[in-house]
């Protein structure tokens, strides 16, 4: 297992990406009260966090709502969480999610970013190294498409083939040799759903259109994905996220800008109270992810319990084994024998610690692994 568990979320600009990652933390904080496991934010991902906040509280309390406005990153950025037990701050589950902005998937807008070759090398090596790719899907471009160029605008404005080459490189580095005890998990994720669906405050009935229709349009990635990861099992799942949950799409526009193909703008009402969002499904994100880990680390702390038993067996065999009148004499009075029982003694204490804090790694998240998935989440494969 990788030093680091890492998180890639890649989609085109405007599609939500940092709101669904604040989302995603605000609902884990929900699902994790009360089971003594909580979520710790660096410094810099925790002034991140609230300055998204706050710009999203603004927007909703101007009372109609633009997602437009909402400012997203204009570089990389990398939100490094931990899940900690309240009991024992040494049981941690730390991980890194990349957030980097969308028009860096056109290369021809990346010659024009600042040292940008390189931030984005580095940003593939980490999506490259990441159990879960991470992709949002602006569920209203799906949805009012209706006419052919509205239709033919999608593949553009979603960044089919963008998304479709950073998926392929993650399925292909996934399938490594070294990498195929890793977890691998690809999320399909429709946002700002609140019109679809009726389970949280609205009256829509287009769920079903909604998961015929981000079945059809991504078919040709899942299907990358699975050719160029043949040798290894790669987990799909589709959560529809309300990411807001407090507004719902009224009106949609396809301005013709004169580009290569229309553009998509959207008009959304606020219902209920602007102050209280209520995020839905957002949490299912973070119990895959936690599953990932924790089956990621059982394989990594078992290989170190391993290595430690394998120098404990050789430690005993060495003080067992028959070394003869001087052997002997040389083993106790060079120093070999205490300094074997002192190994002994360090590695019994070393595989006694792994084995406690897997326990209790086990325990801390037990709570969240067990808490039900929102019935909108599906397990494709």
């Amino acid at each position: 297992m990788t030093p680091a568990f890492k998180v890639a979320v890649v989609g085109p600009s405007r599609v939500g990406k940092t709101t669904l990652l604040t989302a995603i933390l605000d609902e884990t904080k929900r699902l994790l009260t009360g089971t003594g496991v909580v979520v710790e934010l660096d410094e810099l991902t925790a002034r991140r966090v609230r300055k998204q906040r706050q710009e999203l509280r603004q927007a909703l309390r101007e009372g109609e709502f633009d997602s437009a406005a909402l400012k997203g990153n204009q570089d990389e950025a990398y939100y490094h969480v931990t899940l900690q037990s309240v009991a024992d701050e040494s049981v941690q589950i730390p991980f890194s999610m990349l957030d980097f902005p969308g028009k860096w998937l056109d290369p021809d807008y990346l010659d024009q970013v600042p040292d940008g070759k390189r931030k984005w090398a580095e940003c593939l090596e980490h999506i490259k190294s990441s159990v879960m790719l991470l992709v949002p899907i602006d569920s209203a471009v799906l949805m009012e498409a209706s006419t052919p160029s509205q239709r033919g605008a999608v593949q553009m404005l979603l960044g089919f083939e963008d998304v479709e080459e950073v998926a392929r490189k993650w399925a292909i580095t996934r399938n490594l040799e070294e990498r195929r005890d890793e977890p691998a998990v690809l999320v399909l994720a429709p946002l700002k759903c609140e019109k679809y669906f009726d389970d949280n405050g609205g009256w829509g009935r287009q769920a079903d259109e909604l998961r015929r229709r981000v079945a059809d349009w991504y078919a040709r990635m899942l299907k990358i994905v699975q050719d160029e990861a043949p040798d290894r099992d790669i987990k799909i799942v589709y959560a529809p996220i309300d990411t807001y949950g407090v507004v719902e799409l009224m009106e949609a526009y396809w301005p013709d800008h004169g580009q290569s193909h229309l553009d998509f703008q959207a008009n959304y009402r606020i219902r209920g109270n602007p102050s209280e969002t209520s995020v839905k499904a957002a949490g299912a994100v973070m119990q895959e992810l936690c599953q990932c880990i924790v089956d990621g680390w059982d394989v990594a702390e078992g290989r170190t319990l391993s290595r430690r038993r394998a120098e404990y067996t050789g430690l005993v065999a060495r003080d067992q084994e028959a070394k003869g009148f001087w052997g002997t004499i040389g083993y106790y009075l060079g120093g070999e024998a205490s300094r074997n029982q002192a190994g002994q003694e360090k590695t019994v204490a070393e595989m006694n610690m792994i084995e406690q804090r897997r326990q209790q790694l086990h325990e801390s998240v037990a709570k969240l692994a067990a808490t039900a998935y929102d019935p909108r989440v599906e397990q494709w494969s």
